[in-house]
């Protein structure tokens, strides 16, 4: 295992800020995820971990090993830093076997051929590919071309693995799956992993703690269910989960939101115009009373729930119940919400 230590690491193109003043550390066997959506930086900062991209400013510690500092001009390049990398893409060599495929680090390393056999058949293993070894990419799933590109990277045991956007190209069922096959392949290890993905589920459901990002800059670093609950801005609260925003304001200590009948607390020090955020899940739905009366306009069957959609005068609010009657609001009715759960952010 591998401590990942990344001090204040910038990266221009030009006259272009890719990644602003990037700090972490990732701890030994920790799994950290770097989440944001496209071109906010991500995998250009992973890239700078793994080797492949220069940081213009800053430094990168994998372990003890410095393995980049712009002030004490050293960079050390990717096959000398101690990691194995899955890509998005892949990467599997189509003229080799599996076996070949896997072996191909250790071959490099100039590992004994009995025992580079050995090391690639124990992995092939783990990944529940040991029945494959023998065939090549085109003859397997892309799921099975995933895990061989899981097992290369791993067959060399490194300190550190590098995953960009692994899951990306499989389909959703497959992709779920391979989420709990790869956080257990990295318990069982207990190796340090950095994980890139724009996919907000898989960060939740597989990160110690998450990076989100927004515009090169880091937004919030916490374990999932603290940015989900108690999200830093309003980037980080639409980025995570589904979210509902309405324009409030803030007199005398209460919370006044338009077309609700009373006020709420004041959970936060803001004054003046704000504006409010509310969950789907934290919402009550109700024909009879409530704080905030609305009009449904559509209903959603989602299975486990109903996804509504209540109109409140020029807003339009999403309100998620799980296990709800689909006949039990119909559409046009008159209904009434209330919120058990709000979070306030400066208006924008």
């Amino acid at each position: 295992m591998s401590q990942v230590r990344i001090e204040h690491i910038f990266k221009r193109f030009g006259g272009v800020t890719a990644v602003n003043d990037f700090d972490l550390v990732v701890e030994d066997g920790e799994f950290v995820s770097i989440l944001g959506p496209s071109g906010c930086g991500k995998t250009t900062t992973l890239r700078m971990v793994a080797g492949f991209e220069r940081a213009t400013e800053g430094e990168i510690y994998i372990g003890e090993q410095c393995v980049s500092s712009s002030m004490k001009n050293k960079f050390v390049p990717p096959e000398k830093r101690d990691i194995g990398m899955v890509f998005q893409s892949y990467a599997v060599w189509p003229h080799m076997t599996v076996l070949d495929n896997v072996g191909y680090p250790l071959k490099i390393q100039k590992v004994p051929k009995e025992e580079r056999i050995k090391r690639v058949k124990e992995m092939l293993a783990l990944v529940h590919l040991d029945e494959y070894a023998e065939r090549y990419p085109h003859q397997l799933s892309g799921g099975q071309q995933q895990r061989v590109a899981l097992a290369r990277a791993l067959v060399a045991r490194p300190g550190l693995l590098l995953l960009d956007e692994p899951l990306s190209n499989l389909d959703a069922k497959l992709r779920e799956s391979m989420r709990f096959e790869i956080l257990a392949l990295q318990k069982d290890l207990g190796i340090t992993v950095v994980y890139v993905t724009h996919d907000q589920g898989e960060a939740m459901a597989m990160s110690d703690r998450i990076v989100v990002m927004s515009r090169g800059v880091v937004q919030q670093i916490g374990a999932p269910h603290e940015i989900y609950s108690n999200p830093a801005n309003k980037m980080v609260a639409d980025f995570i989960g589904l979210v509902n925003f309405l324009p409030g304001e803030i007199t005398d200590g209460r919370v006044h939101i338009a077309g609700m009948a009373t006020s709420l607390p004041n959970n936060s020090n803001l004054t003046g115009e704000v504006t409010i955020a509310v969950r789907p899940e934290n919402i009550t739905l109700s024909a009879e009373k409530g704080t905030m009366q609305g009009i449904l306009t559509h209903r959603f069957y989602l299975g486990d729930a109903v996804d509504y959609r209540v109109k409140v005068g020029e807003e339009m609010v999403r309100v998620i119940v799980k296990g709800a009657d689909l006949g039990k609001f119909k559409d046009g009715a008159t209904v009434y919400l209330d919120f058990d759960r709000i979070m306030i952010f400066d208006k924008e």
